[in-house]
């Protein structure tokens, strides 16, 4: 008799105690039971760590790993990805490796339903439900930007990754969502520091990718949310792609699409991530984030693509100055009479 495929999550955290018990929980309650849960301690503080280990000591299927010292570095922070990810990959032993950030939390039937995917088509490579924004309190937010994903249960990943490039309607994540069979995540190369990129172009277009709408991500909205933090310190990820590119030989593996949408891949994403950080350099000096605005021009001024898009962004992120100023003069008022009541 056949057994089961194993569904493997691999999370990592530092200190956010109330959201990681709920990510935790969701993983726990997942109706398909064929689980390994690779929990990774990233530096965690002691609170972090004591749960980690009740949480371990409860379920056979949780295994933990330690990092002494937190893995993020200021010049360097997507190092954690790479470090604490493919730690778990490497004592991972599940049919399909599925990662998901601490504060966000899958539906009980996610695990579920992506294996059903996996076992639906042996060419599947990769598989991936829909997401739902939610903020801190787990509310489901209804003004949030609707995620289109308008492709059938199994597609060629070449031509929805070609679609999501091209500004298309099959493909659309608020981040890492693929879940990726194992073997072809060693094959290809692991996690790679540019996670989402080295996923939708790196080994989706390789295989068949598998799609459910109704098994749901829910991806959580906040203030404390890493990525707001890297773009105000001037990390967007122009280095991570530029990495991407070359230790992945992306436009040598794209060739067997056609020379022509080899190269349109790796000048399109230049380009898009190029104008994307003139556009931030602008937003972080018109917020008076120096040093993030700083950062990025370090990064970029040897780019085309980042002065082409440059006059453009002065204009088009003007908004963001007006309320900085309004805010700047809003805190001077509030200074000057909490001085004089005094």
């Amino acid at each position: 008799m056949t057994q089961a495929p194993v569904f493997t999550t691999i999370l990592d955290t530092y200190y956010r105690p109330a959201l990681l018990k709920e990510a935790v929980n969701a993983l726990l309650r997942q109706t398909y039971e064929k689980q390994e849960i690779i929990l990774v301690s990233n530096g965690g503080t002691p609170e972090t760590v004591e749960y980690l280990r009740e949480v371990e000591a409860k379920d056979k299927r949780v295994k933990l790993i330690y990092f002494k010292e937190n893995q993020y570095s200021v010049d360097d922070p997507q190092k954690m990805l790479d470090v604490c990810l493919n730690a778990g990959l490497k004592i991972a032993t599940g049919d399909y490796i599925w990662y998901q950030a601490d504060d966000d939390m899958i539906a009980d039937d996610y695990a579920e339903k992506m294996v059903r995917l996996f076992e639906g088509n042996p060419e599947c490579l990769t598989a991936a439900g829909s997401s739902l924004s939610i903020d801190i309190n787990g509310q489901i937010m209804t003004s949030a930007p609707k995620i289109y994903n308008e492709r059938p249960r199994y597609s060629e990943g070449h031509i929805v990754a070609l679609d999501h490039l091209r500004g298309g309607r099959m493909f659309n994540a608020p981040g890492t969502i693929l879940t990726v069979k194992r073997e072809a995540l060693i094959k290809f190369g692991g996690f790679h520091r540019a996670i989402d990129l080295s996923q939708t172009f790196g080994i989706m277009p390789f295989g068949i990718t598998g799609f459910d709408e109704t098994a749901i991500l829910y991806w959580r909205r906040h203030e404390g949310q890493l990525n707001k933090q890297l773009t105000i310190n001037g990390w967007i990820g122009t280095n991570e792609l530029l990495s991407f590119l070359k230790e992945w030989d992306v436009k040598c593996r794209w060739q067997i699409f056609g020379a022509d949408v080899a190269q349109e891949i790796v000048t399109t994403l230049v380009r898009k991530k190029f104008m994307s950080a003139a556009e931030w350099f602008v937003n972080n000096l018109y917020s008076f984030h120096f040093f993030g605005a700083f950062r990025l021009f370090c990064d970029s001024w040897n780019r085309p693509y980042f002065w082409k898009n440059l006059p453009r962004s002065f204009w088009t992120e003007r908004s963001c100055l007006k309320a900085s100023v309004k805010k700047l003069f809003k805190n001077f008022s509030r200074l000057k009479l909490s001085s004089e009541s005094a």
